[in-house]
């Protein structure tokens, strides 16, 4: 098979290097790319994901990414969706611990050669997405439906493995979430766990969710904050539902740029995996640093047209406030416009539905 194992660090890169040896030795046609930070003798370097994904795309059977999940998986993601069915995505972590399918592509028996795979490094293969033989909660299906961000994906296999041995696993969440509980998993907090009596106006008292006398000690938790966790062994999730509005004097390097951004957002104590998308005018449609600081995220960047800002009742606000607010869809404002040194950033909340 033809594999692209592809890295994001220093220490990724060696581990690469390992790996596509191995791959080698095993004949399948496998070679490095590295981010252009952290190359050498072997490593083929890339500055882009998407520009990456262009040049592999139907030339390789897997793709293998080495840490950086969310990073990969949004980049990943979305370009299936415009290009159609790729290669087989896989993701091993730095350490060489754990193995994890997130999409099958082309490949038939992804999770057969993921199982070998692992047996051959010395890893464990975490074999989460539903199939005949197991109709368990997948985790991280959970979240690519959702657009959720894991904060560690690692934590994935602690609840695999508790639900493969019937432990009960714990639910929280800030926001509703649609559908029947799946099985083994219990509800816990004021939503999920139905004190908070709005959430289910419509559900017969002995049909809503009770609160367990012993929480579980293992759960997922789908928040907007980076409080004490909920379980004692914790997967938690952030939405990726905030709308950042941003325009600039012309030639703003990226860096000017992030460093401005992810700061507005660390002043409000919100966290930079948040970001849905970008958006501006489009006069900014190809501003260079703009458009970098969005690749870099993974996240689309969308620009308006003066004809749609005074369609969509932004008049009267600062451009970018404009901008956020139609990209939230007249969603919720955390950060009105804050300038500085030639950049205007916004920051506004999209109202999310949540679906098991």
């Amino acid at each position: 098979m033809k594999i692209g194992v592809i890295s994001f660090t220093r220490a990724g890169a060696e581990k690469n290097l390992e790996l596509t040896a191995l791959l080698q030795e095993k004949n399948h046609q496998a070679a490095s790319f590295s981010w252009h930070k952290f190359t050498g003798r072997r490593l083929i370097p890339f500055q882009s994901l998407r520009l990456l994904f262009q040049d592999l795309w139907d030339s390789q059977d897997v793709l293998l990414f080495l840490g950086e999940m969310d990073k990969a998986a949004g980049a990943f993601i979305p370009f299936g969706k415009e290009k159609g069915e790729g290669p087989a995505a896989v993701l091993v972590d730095e350490e060489g611990r754990f193995v994890i399918p997130f999409a099958k592509g082309r490949m038939a028996g992804l999770n057969g050669w993921c199982a070998q795979f692992a047996q051959a490094i010395g890893a464990t293969a975490v074999l989460t997405g539903r199939t005949e033989a197991s109709r368990r909660f997948a985790v991280d299906a959970f979240a690519r439906k959702n657009n959720l961000h894991i904060q560690d994906m690692f934590r994935i296999q602690t609840l695999a493995q508790a639900l493969s041995e019937g432990e009960p696993v714990g639910v929280y969440s800030d926001y509703p979430i649609e559908g029947v509980l799946p099985e083994g998993m219990v509800g816990v907090g004021t939503i999920m766990g139905g004190q908070d009596r709005p959430f289910f106006q419509d559900v017969p008292d002995d049909a809503v969710p009770k609160e367990p006398a012993q929480k579980p000690a293992c759960g997922i938790s789908v928040t907007d904050d980076w409080e004490a966790p909920h379980f004692e062994r914790e997967c938690r999730m952030f939405p990726r539902n905030l709308a950042i509005g941003v325009v600039c004097r012309a030639g703003k390097p990226r860096a000017d740029l992030e460093r401005f951004v992810f700061g507005t957002l660390a002043l409000h104590h919100l966290s930079r995996e948040r970001i849905g998308a970008i958006y501006s005018t489009s006069n900014y449609a190809g501003e260079e640093g703009i458009v970098e600081m969005a690749d870099g995220l993974s996240v689309p960047y969308y620009t308006y047209s003066h004809p749609q800002l005074l369609g969509g009742n932004a008049e009267g606000r600062e451009l970018s406030e404009s901008c956020a607010l139609l990209g939230s869809g007249h969603g919720k404002c955390l950060v009105p416009c804050r300038k500085e040194g030639g950049m205007e950033v916004s920051v506004y909340e999209r109202a999310i539905h949540l679906h098991f």
